[in-house]
Order: C-alpha cells, then sequence, then structure tokens
C-alpha cells in the first residue's frame, strides 16, 4: 500500500498544529499544579442557597491558589481558580460562605430606584422624621461560616472529581453591624 505524499504532508501538518494547541485550556501560570474539577453544593434550610459566594482558603502556607465560586438557583458552586481555570488546586482548604443579606428598611421601606420624583418625596419624609433612614442587616448565613478565622467547613482537593455538600443548617438572621460613611 503507498501513501500519497500530500496527504503524509497535510495529515502530519494537521497533527502538529492539533499538538501546538494542546487541548484548548489557557496556559496555567508558572508554578501553578493543574486545578482538579471541584463542584460544591450548598444547602441552608434544606434548600440550595443560591447566589451565595463561596471562598477555597488555603489551610497552609503550601498552597497560594485560593479557587472562587458564586452557587446558582440550586445551591451549586463550580470553583475557579483566580477566576478563570476551573476546578481548584489539589490540597486542605477552609470554605468560606458569604450570601446577600436581608434588609429591613423600617416604616419608610427602600429608597426608590429609578424614579427621581418618588426618591425626592422619600427623602423629604426622611427629614421630617429626624434626618435618618432607618434600616437593619441581616445576615441569613451564620457568621461562624463568613470569615477564614471561624468556619468549621474544610474539604481536601483531590486529584480528579471532587464535590462536597455542605449544610449551614437554618438561616439565622442575625443583625449585622452596618457601617456608615
Amino acid at each position: 500500500m503507498t501513501l500519497n505524499w500530500k496527504y503524509a504532508v497535510a495529515f502530519s501538518a494537521a497533527f502538529a498544529l492539533v499538538a501546538s494547541l494542546g487541548c484548548g485550556g489557557k496556559k496555567l501560570p508558572d508554578g501553578m499544579p493543574k486545578p482538579q474539577p471541584t463542584t460544591l453544593t450548598i444547602t441552608l434550610d434544606g434548600k440550595g442557597l443560591a447566589d451565595a459566594n463561596v471562598t477555597l482558603i488555603p489551610a497552609d502556607d503550601s498552597n497560594q491558589w485560593t479557587a472562587l465560586g458564586q452557587t446558582d438557583g440550586s445551591g451549586v458552586a463550580e470553583m475557579k481558580v483566580d477566576g478563570q481555570y476551573k476546578g481548584a488546586v489539589p490540597g486542605e482548604y477552609k470554605v468560606v460562605i458569604s450570601a446577600k443579606d436581608e434588609v429591613d428598611y423600617g416604616e419608610f421601606g427602600p429608597p426608590p430606584k429609578d424614579d427621581p420624583i418618588a426618591l425626592e418625596k422619600w427623602s423629604y419624609a426622611v427629614e421630617e422624621s429626624g434626618g435618618v433612614a432607618q434600616f437593619k442587616r441581616y445576615s441569613l448565613v451564620a457568621p461562624e461560616f463568613t470569615a477564614v478565622e471561624t468556619t468549621p467547613l474544610t474539604i481536601t482537593v483531590k486529584e480528579g472529581k471532587n464535590a462536597e455538600t455542605f449544610d449551614l443548617g437554618a438561616s439565622t438572621r442575625e443583625e449585622v453591624e452596618v457601617e456608615v460613611k
């Protein structure tokens, strides 16, 4: 069987091109181990917690690669290193979770948006009552899960697919101090 040299050259060129491009992923920064697929599911009150920010913070100094993710509507977060490399680098991590706070605006309600006249009336009502719009902010997630120093949540990312579920129990509705500037 003879092979046409044109086909051999074309095949070799195509193979060399594919090999030079790699698997289509982004080039990793120097010193960064290959991230492994890492998916976390966060539940609160027995349901997936939507729109929560999840951060994997290395538990020791041998790993400098933090991974971040945001949960979807069912509480699932796909982790990424530096926001662009899918997965997390193998190692031990502390898991920190923060979610949108709930706000109680009191008697005046929230300031109106996209309606200058309504905003002016709202501002006038606040001013007439003493000049301060009172509101309280509540965290749905217990404070212990929101700081690296206090979180009891940990994960070990290994070679291959990693999936973990963290149940945060019941929502807390603890008041959060609001710093006014």
